[in-house]
């Protein structure tokens, strides 16, 4: 059995209504040396059925782990792997046609072990466009320098490098990717930015919890993780799994709100004095 270039690892919870449209974006893709293995942590809606789908149309494995933990299911998902280079998706993303055909341009003119694509947040928020290019050339810049950042949970990475770092650190809270990308940099590899690679950053999460309140988890996980770099315990309310996004949003007072808001401010002020 001849292997692919490509292992397309995806992580999974609850995810029958967005995971489609990404394997759809997969079965369009102009590059087909490519495997996919979707690593889920045992939904309970239809995710499975939806996978089963796609069957005709891509070399699709469904995986199940106990760990409902993004980093494990990442890890697992590689090991189930066969590819020479790991693309790992979040269930949300979007790409067009030309992605992997334009991966595997910049893997052979590049010659890297580790990419990022450029991000581009979703249709219904274009006008957060100058805002990530602003974060993504911020990213870029990073890569030169020694606390690095990634742009969430797209990235390319050469199998048996990921193999050789033993991959994401499942004991991290938050920011796995970051530290993955840091901790690469201690091996002598940095990340090279692929500019004309674009994947669309679904902002659902924004959606439902609101601007401000999710502007205020990025400002304290990006500011917690310069202070005191790994993120190990629960510094605000962050789930996983697309179920929380098929429910209907909960309105809180203005006053609620705010005092929520700076009893959280209060605990991580106490934690970080802690550490």
């Amino acid at each position: 059995m001849k292997k692919p270039f490509f292992s397309i690892i995806i992580p999974t919870l609850n995810e029958e209504k967005y995971l489609p449209k990404l394997l759809n974006d997969l079965s369009k893709q102009t590059e087909k040396d490519f495997e996919v293995i979707i690593a889920d942590g045992y939904s309970k809606d239809n995710t499975k059925k939806a996978v089963k789908e796609f069957k005709k149309k891509l070399s699709v494995k469904f995986y199940q782990t106990k760990l409902k933990n993004v980093a494990a299911q990442r890890n697992y998902g590689a090991k189930k792997s066969i590819g020479e280079y790991i693309v790992f998706f979040d269930a949300d993303s979007r790409i067009n046609s030309s992605f992997l055909n334009r991966v595997n341009k910049s893997i052979i003119n590049k010659k890297g072990l580790l990419f990022i694509p450029y991000s581009l947040p979703d249709k219904e928020y274009r006008q957060y466009k100058p805002i990530f290019d602003f974060i993504n050339t911020l990213i870029e810049l990073t890569q030169n320098l020694p606390n690095r950042f990634s742009l969430g949970g797209t990235m390319i990475v050469e199998k048996g490098f990921f193999d050789l770092t033993k991959g994401f650190n499942k004991s991290l809270f938050i920011s796995e990717d970051h530290e993955f990308i840091q901790r690469a940099g201690k091996w002598g590899v940095t990340a090279k930015f692929i500019k004309n690679v674009k994947v669309v950053f679904s902002l659902r999460r924004m959606r439902k919890e609101g601007e401000v309140n999710f502007i205020y988890k990025l400002i304290v996980g990006f500011t917690r993780r310069l202070i005191s770099g790994e993120i190990k315990y629960k510094i605000f309310d962050y789930q996983m799994g697309g179920q929380i996004y098929n429910t209907k949003d909960v309105k809180v007072k203005k006053e609620e709100f705010f005092k929520g808001y700076l009893k959280q401010i209060k605990n991580l002020f106490n934690k970080l004095i802690k550490d």
